[in-house]
């Protein structure tokens, strides 16, 4: 089994502004070689709230190179190895808007996510965060640097693989029921999981009147988005419900509470923005007391 695993840190909300990259290197089941790079994006602009995060500022790589001459150091590694990495469409959707950027050919490779490998390993686990995870197995992790990050990546493929007999990507597929993502030349086909058809109606939900006229969700309308930590969607709406809220499934100008789960809120920590994280920004801005 060999592969790359791989961390973006951000500046911005931009996919294109990488300003971190670590890469570690994983044959027969050990880490061999480890790469980080500081990255100076095009432009050098960063959120407060991602450099926050990850503690990188503009000053920290205003004399980096830029992403093309860092990415001509590992066009081999993408080239030759898969790739991991844990939420992979948010760092392969990074990596695609650098090379993009600088109008660079995606290598042909294909990709898999830790995130969705271990929600299908581990059981009756709360939070499949790279930290929680990382934490249960007792790896030492700087989360958020992107070293560290791809290293507690790599560790956590390697213990998962090695305890199922992973010994080719391949195999992903069929033991985990995950369609592996592709890249290649002119486009990319995403690492999706393969399952049926959940979909109800929040009409149709059957509850208990519990209301409660103090609960802070009472006579409230509440949207839910991303995956919760603690429980389905489906119980957390009928719970709103049981107290005498309202559950929508989108984002209305009569929303009153946008709830980010455990993914999204993960997400947006790194600058992506869903649709219904976005329409209710929209919404605050022209005066709605919708809370996210």
């Amino acid at each position: 089994m060999k592969f790359i695993a791989i961390d973006f840190e951000t500046a911005n909300s931009n996919r294109n502004s990488a300003c971190e990259i670590g890469l570690v290197k994983v044959e027969d089941f050990k880490i061999i070689e480890e790469k980080q790079f500081l990255i100076k994006p095009e432009p050098n602009d960063f959120d407060y709230f991602n450099t926050m995060i990850h503690g990188i500022s503009e000053k920290d790589v205003e004399n980096e190179p830029c992403f093309d001459e860092i990415y001509n150091n590992l066009k081999e590694d993408f080239n030759n190895y898969p790739i991991i990495a844990h939420n992979a469409s948010f760092d392969i959707s990074v990596l695609r808007h650098c090379l993009e950027q600088y109008s660079i050919k995606f290598p042909t490779t294909s990709y898999s996510c830790t995130y969705q490998i271990s929600k299908k390993y581990f059981k009756d686990v709360i939070s499949y965060k790279l930290n929680a995870i990382a934490d249960m197995l007792n790896i030492e992790l700087e989360h958020h640097r992107a070293l560290s990050d791809a290293r507690a990546c790599a560790e956590i493929a390697i213990h998962i693989f090695k305890n199922e007999n992973i010994n080719s990507f391949d195999l992903i597929e069929d033991n985990f029921n995950l369609k592996v993502g592709k890249l290649f030349e002119g486009g990319y086909k995403p690492s999706i999981t393969k399952h049926k058809s959940t979909s109800y109606k929040i009409s149709d939900l059957e509850f208990e009147n519990k209301f409660d006229e103090e609960n802070i969700f009472f006579s409230k309308n509440v949207v839910f988005t991303g995956t919760l930590e603690s429980m389905v969607r489906k119980d957390a709406q009928v719970k709103v419900l049981e107290i005498g809220g309202e559950c929508q499934s989108n984002v209305t100008s009569d929303t009153n509470f946008l709830i980010f789960g455990e993914q999204d809120y993960d997400k947006f920590g790194e600058g992506f923005k869903s649709s219904k994280i976005k329409k209710a920004e929209k919404l605050k801005l022209k005066g709605s007391d919708i809370e996210l």
